[in-house]
């Protein structure tokens, strides 16, 4: 079965083989993106015809090479080009009906735009070498989104050129009617019954028309005369086909099959444009061995002039020189490149194709870079003086770039109503600067500023200005400006620490704020939305710097605390003296020790009025909560009172809404404190009777008639509770310890949260009391990691070793 296996593999193999090697494509060299949908149409043509899948040609290119990236463009590549010609037969089966009419639809006429033989389908395909050359107007051929196909959706040109393989329409209405559908012969006539042959070859449409006009008229007799009766109407069907050679400097050179509509664009396009050698500026189309037409691309990409784009004729050649002249255009233009020029072509016209100059260029001086026979030189050209200058091949024209500097701009900055640049003719003065930039601002310091100047070296030189001097005195104080001056004046707040005070405490929006002349500590509690409810307004404290008396000695004292007393509010009053605030106070404002926030405590269970109870002292306890509560009811199992504490939730910062995170915490912090809640009753005050926090849970259960046991026993159950039962006796009531028990730590936990643990004494174990409620656990032995079987060998090999080096030894010593 293996050897049938590997002997179909190597069939496969060698069919996939030969098929690539006849598909006739160059795998290892293909770079999807240079592929035009009509290579990758005509790839897939290919493919139909010799029966293969995408994924076939996927398999055959990856076995000749292809990059593997390449592969998954070319499929998405041949997926898009073969759901757009589904599309597009459904499209010019229904578009060209005027064209085609009925019968003819068969005929494809969109391969045949293509205008590609089968012998150049190779060479097409195999085109895959990237064009690397940047040449103005190679784009519009490389382009995808751009096409030259010739339009057959169009009414019949009047000047259109009949031909052998044309069809014409001939209708006829009036007195009679009648359609020919005809086609005109190689010999270039049409035959019509009772007629005829024809001869329309080499006539217009027009003209045709005309001719049969005269011819029909013996059938038709009131096609002619004063009382005409009878009209004709000549149009095109399907039109014939041409062949067009493109030789020369062309990306595929060869014979074309192109419909009769074709203009020399559709014949470029076709062949893939100019190659990197080729003229766009000299392209010659000839026709019975004359010259008929030069070409020039560029009268089309830089004006839209499609005067040179003429339509073809069967047997015409185009033929695409190599280029004679080619320009570098660099810099500031708005197309960059190679561009070609025609002898005698100068500057202005190198830089009419380059779109002129951008907003950035330096027009004034042009550098050309021009070869001689031997070496290089440097033209510069004056614009627009010389932009007469004759261009030469292989010119370098380079377009610099304005310099980013100003020619008289003076700047100010700081504390003016308009600070900014200037222009230094309006501003030849600094007091003239300071005026347009509408005079200073109060908070100017007089005393000092300064212009910052630009030396000739590029250092920097500052000179001081007393603006006091030169506002009272312009006349002998002024200074004249240069360009480039900075002149930079600062603000009192500038020179300076910036001067805060700061409110902490009992207050709604305790924070920091700037410090305003001659504010008093009410504005500063004002500003900060006034007092919290539990603030204590009689002890407000500041804390004040110390200023430095310039005596050098360090003194003791690091800050002055001032308390103040503010009972009387915020209101302004005439009669009392305001605390007014220095540069960096910082003020406190205390908490009342008297106030507290409401706080809960809750009682359920076994009680006449459980619920939520406020604690109303600071040594509310236990007892009081029963009290409060209607005291126990008469089902209520005092001994297993329990309470339930959160030490998380002693601070009243955990009432954010953030519900989730203090959730969490809150669960996280519950324990269970052990009471003996009938203590507490019967001696309050006493240690029993604990005092409550704020969130504790009481509960009191209905009396319990049942003991759990859990852990190892052998059948873990809820026992009946019997008074007189003992520890021992519950778990056998369990089926017993199992072989996993450590008896030794068997514990009891009973209902007020309480535990108790196995005792021993000598020989002796004493087990905890059994009450009702309680949960006998079981714990399981702490188990060891038992040796593996290696481990084992190498452990036992160490110590017959040093048994053996200790008999050695022994030996060794009697022998001596």
């Amino acid at each position: 079965m293996l050897k049938r296996i590997i002997t179909l593999l190597f069939v496969a193999l060698i069919t996939i083989s030969a098929q690539a090697q006849n598909f006739g494509i160059d795998f290892e060299n293909i770079r999807v993106d240079d592929l035009s949908n009509q290579q990758v149409m005509q790839l897939y043509e290919r493919m139909q015809e010799r029966g293969l899948t995408i994924s076939e040609v996927e398999s055959l290119a990856l076995a000749r090479g292809m990059n593997p990236s390449e592969v998954s463009k070319l499929r998405s590549k041949i997926n898009s080009v073969r759901s757009s010609m589904s599309g597009l037969n459904q499209e010019s089966e229904a578009s060209n009906q005027g064209r085609l009419r009925s019968g003819n639809s068969s005929k494809n006429l969109t391969n045949r735009s293509q205008g590609l033989r089968p012998d150049t389908l190779d060479v097409l395909l195999d085109s895959t070498e990237r064009d690397t050359s940047d040449v103005f107007g190679s784009d519009i051929f490389s382009s995808q989104s751009i096409t030259f196909e010739p339009s057959l959706n169009i009414p019949t040109p009047k000047n259109y050129t009949l031909g052998p393989g044309d069809e014409l329409f001939i209708d006829i209405w009036g007195a009679s009617e009648t359609t020919y559908q005809l086609v005109i012969s190689p010999e270039g006539s049409i035959q019509i019954s009772n007629v005829g042959p024809i001869v329309v070859s080499g006539l217009t449409v027009e003209e045709a028309k005309e001719r049969l006009v005269s011819k029909l008229a013996t059938i038709y007799s009131g096609l002619k005369g004063p009382d005409k009766t009878t009209y004709m109407q000549v149009t095109l069907g399907d039109i014939r086909s041409i062949k067009v050679s493109i030789v020369g400097e062309v990306k595929a050179p060869g014979t074309y099959t192109l419909s009769s509509l074709s203009s020399v664009f559709n014949a470029l396009y076709a062949a893939g444009g100019p190659n990197k050698d080729g003229s766009y500026r000299s392209i010659k189309v000839l026709r019975d061995g004359n010259v008929y037409q030069n070409v020039d691309l560029y009268k089309f990409l830089v004006s839209g002039d499609l005067s040179d784009n003429i339509i073809l004729k069967d047997q015409d050649i185009i033929k695409v020189n190599p280029y004679v002249n080619r320009i570098t255009v660099k810099g500031e233009t708005k197309n960059v490149g190679l561009f070609e020029t025609l002898e005698g072509e100068t500057f202005n016209d190198l830089l009419e194709y380059a779109g002129g100059f951008n907003q950035f260029a330096y027009k004034k001086r042009v550098k050309l870079e021009r070869k001689t026979d031997t070496e290089k030189r440097i033209v510069d050209i004056a614009y627009p003086e010389n932009g007469n200058t004759v261009l030469r091949s292989g010119d370098i024209v380079t377009v610099g770039r304005i310099l980013d500097r100003f020619e008289n701009k003076v700047t100010i900055k700081g504390p003016v109503f308009r600070p900014g640049e200037y222009q230094l003719e309006e501003n030849p003065t600094l007091s003239k600067l300071i005026e347009n930039a509408e005079g200073l601002m109060g908070d100017a310091f007089m005393e000092r500023a300064v212009i910052y100047r630009t030396q000739k070296d590029y250092s920097i030189e500052a000179i001081p200005v007393n603006l006091n001097h030169l506002m009272n005195d312009t006349s002998s104080s002024e200074i004249t400006l240069v360009k480039d001056d900075v002149v930079q004046i600062s603000s009192i707040f500038d020179l300076r620490e910036l001067r805060t005070v700061k409110i902490s405490g009992s207050v709604l929006n305790p924070d920091t704020y700037k410090y305003v002349e001659n504010s008093s500590l009410k504005d500063l509690i004002y500003q900060a939305n006034g007092f919290k409810e539990e603030a204590a307004p009689y002890n407000i404290e500041i804390a004040r710097r110390i200023p430095d008396t310039g005596s050098g000695e360090m003194t003791n004292q690091i800050a002055e605390i001032i308390t103040v007393n503010i009972e009387n509010g915020l209101a302004y009053d005439e009669k009392l003296d305001e605390v007014e605030l220095q540069p960096f106070d910082q003020v406190f404002v205390r908490k009342s020790p008297s106030y507290e926030v409401q706080q809960t405590v809750q009682i359920t269970g076994e009680v006449l009025y459980p619920g939520e109870y406020t604690i109303s002292s600071r040594n509310f306890r236990l007892s009081d909560l029963i009290e409060k509560s209607g005291g126990p009811t008469g089902f209520a199992y005092v001994e297993g009172a329990s309470l339930t504490r959160n030490y998380g939730s002693g601070t009243e910062d955990l009432s954010i809404n953030l519900e989730d995170s203090v959730t969490t915490q809150q669960v996280e912090s519950l324990s269970q404190v052990g009471i003996q809640l009938q203590e507490a009753l019967n001696n309050p005050n006493s240690e029993y009777d604990l005092l409550l926090q704020p969130g504790d849970v009481i509960e009191i259960p209905k009396r319990l008639q049942t003991v759990q046991i859990r852990g190892e026993v052998l059948y873990p159950i809820n026992a009946r509770y019997e008074d007189r039962r003992s520890f021992r006796s519950y778990i056998s009531a369990a089926g017993g310890f199992t072989e996993q028990a450590n008896t030794k730590k068997a514990y009891i936990v009973y209902a007020n949260g309480e535990v108790d643990r196995t005792k021993k004494f000598l020989f002796f174990k004493s087990y905890p009391k059994v009450k009702p409620g309680s949960v006998l656990i079981i714990p399981p032995k702490e188990q060891r990691e038992r040796l593996s079987p290696q481990e084992r060998i190498a452990i036992f090999s160490t110590i017959v070793s040093m048994a053996a080096i200790v008999t050695n030894t022994i030996f060794q010593i009697r022998r001596n």
